[in-house]
């Protein structure tokens, strides 16, 4: 758990036992190389995972034509069709159809993906630290010190041995772990056989069969998965690893297939440097396996440093061109470069650490959201492609959905509070892998939709595919998604007010987000434009036309996504005629959420039409006042970690915060010990478990569970800066420069039920809606001393600002 050094701000993860698997590990990184650091009986581990790191292979061949719009249309409307989750080949058309083996195909999924196992991201290969094994069994302690970002971890005998191991990933722009060990009370090194009392190996074992990793993973968790890649019967694995020379250096490589990036193949290496050590290869005769060992035989060796560095195809220069730098870094005696780099990755957390913190009484709390932003800095950075539904330093041989990108909520929602954590940077790494979605989204628009703009299609990856990469099934085709996407781009232009950004990244993909929206509704013989034929979810053909028109989901992402590209050319001052085509449709869009029907004062209204549509129930759920719902979610430690459990409580959390119905004296508690429950011993939030989809390796969905617990502290979706207004009524806590809409920077504490230390950074002068903290009013005052003219409207105090200025809130 995490633990506050006493008499100082520093947090860490400490681990007192062994960790076996290393989704269970403490985690290190820079945002492209992350480690995760586990055991063996004799041995410390540390697993390589790193971003650009996939088996790109998009077969294509054994794929039916993609699915057009037009043809699911027709399908719906006039030939019925009915399939079945998981069930292929079973589906029906219950009106008939001239063409049953098309029905079929566009029915039952895409063989690409049920029947391969690839795209996935891979496991990059492992250094490990070994002692004799004829030593008795060891104690542990292990710790991650998070506003350092290095781990420390202590092996120890009753005899007296110790081992100590500092270690941390270097900072950008190297790409390197650096370990600092020593060994102390070790009278005897010629104990065995003349050898040290520590050695290394740095090892890729050979990519296994698919039919290999779906055993193994039955014989575990009796969950059987990859059966459609086993029945193609075509599915190979990588090629062989090998050690060979790069760069004057001995390394481990790994090499891929050819790809639409990389004609050769993207490659990597595992790169050691040390000056305490000779570097051998290791015979491991037909397994396949590339293994170094970094051993020196007879010398009485008791401390050192060892970096290995991970060059890929990705870096400037390829593999050669990044070893060939790092390895003149080095020099001939690498010690002092890697102590620099230790130093260098200090800094970098400080850094990063320096631009927000929380403090709480519910310590449960406090760990997560700094766990949670520690294991997110290690692994997301936003120059770099993120990863998809894994963290890459725990995924298998093969992943569990291949690890992609799953766009209805499960990826996003990885990136829910990182601007308002003032961590900019964590945000912006949503926006590298989601380049190469919106490329072929545009030619799915074209293609398949007839329409303009881009199509976000279900799954996707961070590299270059030649087309839709999820062409058929009853998912291929779901509307709602393009807009949930647009959404998270003109989120960033809200929290940071960067109109260069917005004219160069955020508003082309909202724009034709929206064109595509603009293209896909129908205007019907009512005068209303409708949505036809798309599912909200995850839903399957029912044979019904009502389950795929005009669906809630839909239309609330479709409505959001044209307000938002209205304001975002309104902004940038153009494509005036877009804007009119998007006010038409948005004025005459069908209606699913009647607010007056249901007693929706203006207030509530204009609430409404701010809530991003991901935090409106895709079901019959709206925006429902506090007062018109009597309790909110029931959270207890017995929650699972599937439906219900830690994947799902950001999102729920989120729509109970934003539908007005969380209550915090009542359910904080049960958030505090469901978390407390589902946290790994490393301090990332578990997701899916082996108790429901047998997944194994880090998830990272949960990682968002950041989000509601910042938004219980603070709050500016509709427009107002809310300060604790989910707070429980008797908890203490404060938070630094929380980031609000705006671009308006926050802190405040709560003490004694009392709400104190409020102060606002303006960065870009923006106009400024506070909700008086106070019932007795308040008081605004610049940074030197003098109030600041205010108007009051329903206790909203609104005032001017200038830039980079700081504003003192007070109790009148």
């Amino acid at each position: 758990m995490l633990q506050r050094e006493e008499g100082s701000a520093m947090h860490k993860i400490e681990i007192d036992r062994l960790i076996l698997e290393p989704e269970d590990g403490l985690i290190i990184g820079n945002g492209d190389l992350s480690v995760s650091i586990y055991q063996a009986a004799d041995e410390i581990r540390w697993r390589f995972g790193k971003n650009d790191v996939w088996d790109r292979r998009l077969d294509l061949d054994a794929c039916p034509r993609p699915a057009h719009i037009k043809e699911i249309a027709r399908g719906i409307r006039d030939e019925g069709w009915v399939s079945h989750e998981y069930v292929y080949g079973d589906a029906e058309a219950t009106k008939g159809t001239a063409d049953a083996k098309r029905m079929k195909e566009l029915c039952d999924g895409w063989p690409a993906y049920a029947c391969r196992p690839y795209p996935c991201p891979k496991p990059v290969g492992e250094l490990a630290l070994r002692w004799p094994a004829d030593l008795s069994t060891p104690r542990i302690a292990q710790r991650v010190y998070i506003e350092k970002g290095q781990a420390e971890i202590k092996v120890w005998w009753d005899e007296g041995q110790k081992i100590i191991c500092r270690c941390a990933v270097s900072a950008p722009p190297t790409n390197a772990l650096v370990v600092n060990w020593r060994v102390e009370n070790w009278t005897d090194t010629t104990a065995i056989g003349g050898f040290p009392p520590v050695w290394f190996s740095l090892y890729r074992w050979a990519d296994p069969p698919v039919e290999q990793a779906a055993a193994r993973l039955y014989k575990r968790a009796r969950y059987k998965y990859y059966w459609g890649s086993i029945d193609s019967g075509k599915c190979t694995p990588l090629p062989t690893p090998t050690v060979t020379e790069i760069a004057g250096r001995t390394v481990i490589e790994q090499r891929f297939y050819p790809d639409i990036e990389f004609a050769d193949g993207f490659r990597y290496a595992m790169a050691p440097f040390t000056a305490d050590f000779d570097i051998e290869p290791v015979n491991t005769y037909n397994t396949g396996e590339a293994h170094l060992h970094l051993f020196r035989k007879g010398d009485d060796l008791l401390e050192g440093w060892v970096g290995v560095a991970v060059p890929t195809s990705t870096d400037a220069g390829g593999v050669e061109g990044e070893l060939a730098r790092v390895a003149k870094a080095m020099g001939d005696d690498p010690t002092p470069h890697l102590k620099q780099l230790f130093k260098g990755a200090q800094d970098y957390a400080k850094e990063f650490w320096s631009r927000s913190s929380v403090e709480m009484d519910d310590k449960v709390l406090e760990a997560c959201w700094y766990n949670t932003l520690h294991v997110r800095r290690s692994a997301y950075r936003g120059d770099v492609p993120c990863p998809g539904l894994g963290l890459p330093s725990t995924v298998q041989d093969y992943s569990l959905w291949h690890g992609d990108y799953h766009m209805n909520f499960n990826f996003q929602q990885v990136f829910w509070g990182d601007y308002q954590a003032n961590q900019i940077d964590l945000g912006d790494s949503y926006f590298p892998g989601m380049a190469h979605m919106v490329n072929i989204g545009r030619k799915i628009a074209r293609d398949y939709w007839d329409c303009r703009g881009v199509f976000i299609q279900l799954a996707g990856y961070p590299f270059p595919v030649a087309d839709d990469p999820y062409g058929t099934g009853a998912l291929c085709r779901m509307a709602y998604m393009t807009g949930w996407v647009a959404g998270d781009y003109w989120r960033r232009y809200l929290y940071t007010v960067d109109n260069d950004w917005l004219a160069e990244v955020g508003y082309p993909v909202i724009r034709d987000a929206a064109l595509f929206y603009a293209d896909f509704l129908e205007k019907w013989d009512d005068g209303k434009y409708h949505a036809f034929p798309s599912c909200q979810g995850e839903s399957y053909y029912t044979g019904k036309v009502k389950d795929y028109l005009d669906q809630p989901q839909v239309i609330r992402h479709i409505q959001y996504c044209f307000r938002t590209a209205i304001k975002a050319a309104e902004v940038l001052n153009i494509d005036p005629e877009h804007r009119a085509e998007w006010q038409d449709r948005l004025d005459n869009l069908v209606v699913v959420d009647d607010l007056d029907a249901l007693g929706f004062s203006e207030e509530e209204k204009h609430r409404y039409y701010l809530n991003p549509p991901a935090f409106v129930a895709p079901d019959a759920g709206t925006a429902i006042p506090r007062e018109k719902k009597d309790a909110g979610m029931k959270l207890d430690r017995t929650c699972g970690p599937w439906m219900g459990g830690t994947n799902m409580i950001p999102w729920w959390t989120m729509i109970s915060i934003h539908n007005r119905i969380f209550q915090p004296d009542l359910e904080v508690a049960g958030l505090s010990g469901v978390i407390d429950r589902w946290m790994t011993p490393g301090g990332a939030l578990r997701a899916m478990g082996v108790g429901s989809h047998s997944y194994i390796g880090g998830y990272g969905e949960s990682l968002g569970v950041i989000a509601p617990i910042q938004e219980m502290m603070l709050q500016s979706w509709d427009g107002v800066i809310r300060i604790f207004p989910d707070w429980p009524t008797k908890m203490n806590g404060r938070f630094t420069t929380f980031r609000a809409e705006g671009a308006f920077l926050v802190s405040a504490a709560r003490k004694d039920g009392l709400t104190c230390n409020v102060s606002i950074v303006s960065e870009k002068g923006q106009h400024c809606r506070v909700e008086s903290p106070w019932e007795r009013g308040t008081v605004v005052l610049d940074e030197s001393g003098e109030r600041v003219g205010t108007t009051v409207e329903d206790n909203i105090y609104s005032f001017d600002t200038t830039p980079c200025s700081k504003y003192e809130l007070r109790a009148e």
